[in-house]
Parts: C-alpha cells; structure tokens; sequence
C-alpha cells in the first residue's frame, strides 16, 4: 500500500498508547522521541521510508512496514520481520512542540515472547533514525533525542554492517545462522540413557547466567518429571562454585522439557515456573556412553569470529559445554570432545577450563 507525502486520513479513530496484543505474555518497547523537526516534516519522512521511496529498505533484517491508519496526530501499522513469520504493531501519536515535535510510541509483539533482541524498538527507531547514526534515509536527515518508558532491550542493534547489504542480512537471518554451518546434534540420542547419571562439565563457554569466576566444581544432573504445570518434562540441577568456594546451586529451580518431536537431542531450558515457550535451546551434539563425554550447545551457533562460530554470552541461545562422567579430567576424552566441536565449526576459544579438583 502506498501512501502519499501528505497526511492522509483513513480512520477518523485515535491510536493509543500502544496497539495491543492477543499475547498474554509479549515483549514490547513503549518510548518517546523529541524532534527539532516539525510534525509533518518527521511524517513524511516515516512515511517516504514506508514507501520505498528513494530505494528505501528497513535497515533491520529488510522488514516490511505497513501502515494501517494515519491522521495528523497518529500513525498506525505493522512490520513483518525480514524472514516473514512474525508481525508486530505499532503507534505513534504526534504533538507540536514549539517549532519541533514531541512523539510517543509503542511497538509490541504479537505472540508469546519474552526476548525481542531490540525488535520492537528498531521497529519504530528505522522509521526515523539519521544518517549520522548509520541509517538509510528517504530524503530527510531528523535530529531527535530518545527516552525509554517501558523498551529494556534497545541496543544499537537496528542497522545491519556497513559492508552487508540489506539482501544478504536478510539471507543470514532467513538462513538463522549467519555463516556458520548448521551444527548436527546427536543421532539416535537417549534421553534415558543421558540422564542417568552425573556429568561433570570440563570447559565451559561463559554466558550471563555462568560467569567465569564459577569455572570451578561445575556439574548437571537431570531426573524425568512425572507431572509439570507448564509442560516440563525433565527437572535441571546445576552446581557451581567459586575459587573461594561460594557456591551456587540450582536447586530444584530449573526445568528441560523436549522441543523437538523429530529430534530427542534438542531440548530446551528455563526457570520451571516460566512457560516452555520462554525456554532456550540445550543442543546435544555429540553423546558417547563408552567413553562418558557429551558436547552441550545452547542452539546453532550465529556468529563467525573468523576462527570458526559461537553462541551469545545471553540467556536463551548462548553456551557450549564438554561434559564428561567422570570429574577427574581425562585429556584424551577431552580432546576428542573438542575435535568433534571444532569439526561442528565452533570456535574452540571460547571454551574456558573449570576446576574440577578440590570439590566436595
């Protein structure tokens, strides 16, 4: 649908705060922005972007931008992400300030989500960011100032690399893992069998939930849940320490449930009072009884360091773990555990020592 540079009016109704959602649980980003820029000036340039114009293309992953109602104090509308499987909505409701323009906006999504990584604040910030923050522009460069009222994730995430085009960042976010290789997980895998008994984690990638100064003493144990709430099928105990022996333990706090009916090895976690929705990927990779080692992924690494791939350090998709029976360190098992993650594509630097001597 085309819109012309001019306001024009399809609904006579006043966009809200924010559009709303049928999610029970969504993320959304609700924010203000100051312009020195007049009301129509800051319009038309959100609109020419809608538009195309100029050979305009959302700088975001190559979303498409609809607008479903406009009038000279609101803008409605939706954004498709790049890969076309999601929908968000969004509100911008317009008021003069002076010589310039005082904007308030909400985008949220509209299914069951807990992380966006920034999306429904790229949603509203592509439509009018400058070319001094790395953004394409339809015509006009606009000088705002941006303020947060309820958007926890808004990284300066929105403008793919100045070396990408919008084509192939599109690409890398259809492909879902950048250009790292799809990793294999393990054929055949048993989860009853994997369950049974302890593992002790060997090296280990850090992540915001395991920090590197609890690189020591570090196991998981997992038993079946006959019953959970939410869907859960297997309850999660990790333990960690640090040097000076704090420890930090799970208790009985953490939940798996099997995401994947086609692929036993591809579970995922989170608290077990959240939704199995909310959970991240825990990939087995590789699982070998005889010799009482595993390979461990939070998901399909998405990012080349050049010395092969990796997973974030977040919450949800981040880790890689050698898991062994044994808590003395066996190097040939070890070993043989990171050739086989470095024949996946990983990036074996990221994996760092836990100290699995002097533990209770």
């Amino acid at each position: 649908m085309k819109f012309t540079a001019a306001i024009v009016v399809l609904t006579a109704a006043t966009v809200q705060a924010c559009p709303g959602s049928p999610a029970w649980m969504h993320a959304k980003c609700e924010m203000e922005a100051s312009f020195t820029d007049s009301c129509e000036t800051v319009q038309t340039e959100m609109i020419a972007r809608a538009n195309g114009e100029n050979s305009w293309s959302d700088p975001h992953n190559g979303g498409t931008y609809t607008f479903t109602s406009t009038t000279s104090t609101d803008i409605a509308g939706q954004r498709v992400t790049g890969d076309a499987k999601y929908t968000d909505k969004f509100d911008f409701h317009f008021e003069a300030d002076g010589t310039g323009c005082k904007v308030s906006a909400c985008s949220e999504s509209q299914v069951n989500s807990l992380l966006d990584y920034s999306t429904n604040y790229c949603n509203l910030h592509s439509l009018y960011c400058s070319s001094d923050d790395g953004c394409p522009t339809a015509g006009t460069d606009l000088t705002y100032k941006e303020s947060f009222n309820s958007c926890k994730q808004h990284d300066d995430v929105c403008v793919a690399s100045s070396t990408s085009s919008v084509v192939e960042t599109v690409e890398k976010a259809l492909r879902g893992t950048g250009d790292c290789k799809p990793v294999q997980t393990q054929d055949g895998f048993d989860l009853n069998s994997y369950i049974e008994g302890r593992w002790y984690i060997q090296e280990q990638a850090v992540t915001s939930y395991l920090p590197a100064e609890q690189n020591f003493c570090v196991y998981a144990e997992y038993s079946l849940l006959k019953k959970s709430f939410w869907g859960w099928d297997v309850q999660v105990h990790n333990y960690a320490q640090e040097q000076d022996g704090t420890k930090h333990d799970s208790g009985d706090t953490i939940c798996a449930h099997k995401a994947d009916d086609n692929d036993a090895a591809k579970l995922e976690v989170a608290p077990c009072f959240l939704p199995t929705f909310a959970a991240g990927p825990y990939w087995v990779l590789e699982y070998d009884e005889a010799t009482g080692s595993a390979l461990v992924s939070g998901g399909q690494p998405t990012i080349d360091t050049g010395n092969g791939c990796k997973n974030g350090d977040g919450v949800n998709g981040s880790g890689l773990w050698i898991f062994t029976r044994q808590q003395k360190r066996d190097e040939d098992v070890v070993g043989a555990m990171r050739a086989k993650a470095e024949a996946q594509g990983f990036d074996l630097s990221v994996l760092n020592l836990v100290d699995q001597s002097n533990c209770e």
